[in-house]
């Protein structure tokens, strides 16, 4: 039986290529096409057509746009699955249409190849509730019988106890999928890697989550001033990990986008003010004992200037210059969490820039993994060792490096925290 698909974009071109990039599914009878010009047709012919499994919606659309028609299409068909197919894959796009119910994001100009695996996986997920939905009515239907007849039917409510078990092992998949896909949504929110390297040509980045996803993440911004640039760039530890640490990595980078990006502030001092202020807001933690925060290491590079200016929330700044390692650290509170002073602050420490100085930023889940022979953590005093070994050498080989040594004492030990390490070289 064809998979029933609906195309609602009012960009004529549209409905040639889907022809066109997908006549081999087509041919095949793999594939059925509907095409609508807006949701206002695109609603109408759902109610005429109950089977459709698979809805491509472009969002800026006439009569009706692509959020609107997906809060209207569970009503007319309860499994229907949409994705959104638009040229704005922005953060604040992208959240409009998942909390609105979107099960996936494809960005305009259409890779093929991505939209032709999202909408494999979408139909995969459709089969999936259309079978639950059945089997629950099932369920429910055996369920009344067995209670007449529970004493005389053993061998049916053994049967029944397995057919829970395997709807428990399907919402645990269904829960590992839906942090994929916290995955996915938790990467779009970190900086583009080219953006850094486009900033400082010699730099890496080492980022092993423990879990799918993230307490710790890294935040980069480029501001322009009188023609001159400033970078703002930081590693950022939150509270926990796996879920709980990727709710906070969000609240996190939201709030340094609304101090850096929207009000403007660069000094590094004044941001981790602004941050600590709030996490405390976000989280209410005035009216209650939440200990939930972050540590970060935060730099202000002006090359202008040739002036670094780095703020550390619990999280050091080291940096190489001439071969010697310094060493500078951050302030002992961190952002968020319980404030017993009046007011919080931070400290700035500038240093002047030279050409082939070092820095590194990151969080202490290198330095607290546990392994080596005698199963001890790695230590802050090793894992400064192996900055220094490494410090002169390309960053490709410093990344690859640090991955290594950490495998290799790591062996067969599970990893106990997220780790993050950012190194840079003017």
């Amino acid at each position: 039986m064809s998979v029933i698909l609906m195309v609602v974009d009012d960009e004529p071109d549209v409905q040639l290529l889907m022809k066109q990039k997908f006549r081999k599914q087509i041919r095949n009878q793999e594939y059925q096409f509907l095409f609508a010009a807006n949701g206002v047709e695109a609603l109408e012919m759902l109610k005429e057509n109950p089977d459709v499994d698979v809805i491509l919606c472009d969002v800026n659309m006439p009569e009706m746009d692509g959020i609107t028609l997906l809060t209207k299409t569970r009503q007319v068909n309860p499994t229907v699955q949409t994705i959104i197919v638009s040229a704005y894959g922005d953060m604040r796009n992208i959240r409009r249409a998942m909390n609105n119910g979107a099960f996936d994001f494809v960005t305009k100009p259409i890779n093929f190849n991505d939209l032709g695996a999202t909408i494999t996986k979408t139909i995969k997920h459709v089969k999936r509730l259309k079978e639950t939905i059945n089997e629950k009515e099932e369920l429910y239907k055996k369920l009344e019988r067995y209670n007449k007849i529970l004493e005389e039917k053993v061998e049916e409510r053994t049967a029944e106890i397995l057919k829970q078990k395997q709807i428990i092992e399907a919402k645990n998949q269904s829960i590992t999928e839906s942090i994929n896909y916290a995955k996915r949504i938790q990467e779009a929110t970190l900086p583009r890697l080219e953006e850094i390297k486009t900033a400082f040509p010699e730099s890496f980045i080492f980022y092993k989550p423990r879990d799918i996803v993230s307490g710790d993440f890294y935040w980069f911004s480029q501001k322009e001033k009188e023609g001159k640039r400033q970078y703002i760039l930081t590693a950022v530890d939150c509270t926990g990990h796996g879920v709980p640490g990727a709710f906070m990595s969000l609240i996190g980078n939201d709030l340094l986008h609304e101090i850096v990006n929207a009000r403007e502030e660069i000094q590094p001092d004044r941001i981790l003010e602004e941050l600590h202020l709030g996490v405390r807001r976000a989280l209410r933690q005035g009216e209650n004992q939440s200990r939930d925060g972050m540590d970060l290491s935060l730099c202000l590079i002006e090359k202008d200037k040739s002036v670094l200016t780095f703020a550390g929330a619990k999280s050091p700044l080291i940096y190489f210059k001439n071969g010697e390692m310094h060493f500078v650290k951050g302030d002992k509170f961190p952002i968020g969490g319980v404030q017993l002073e009046a007011e919080r602050k931070f400290t700035p420490h500038q240093i002047a820039l030279e050409k082939g100085m070092t820095f590194y930023i990151f969080t202490d889940g290198y330095q607290d993994q546990f392994g080596g022979t005698d199963g001890m953590k790695f230590m802050s005093k090793r894992f400064r060792n192996l900055l220094s070994e490494i410090h002169t050498m390309d960053f490709e080989a410093q990344s690859r490096i640090l991955e290594a040594r950490f495998q290799e004492w790591k062996a067969e030990r599970p990893q106990v925290d997220d780790i993050l390490v950012i190194g840079l070289r003017f």
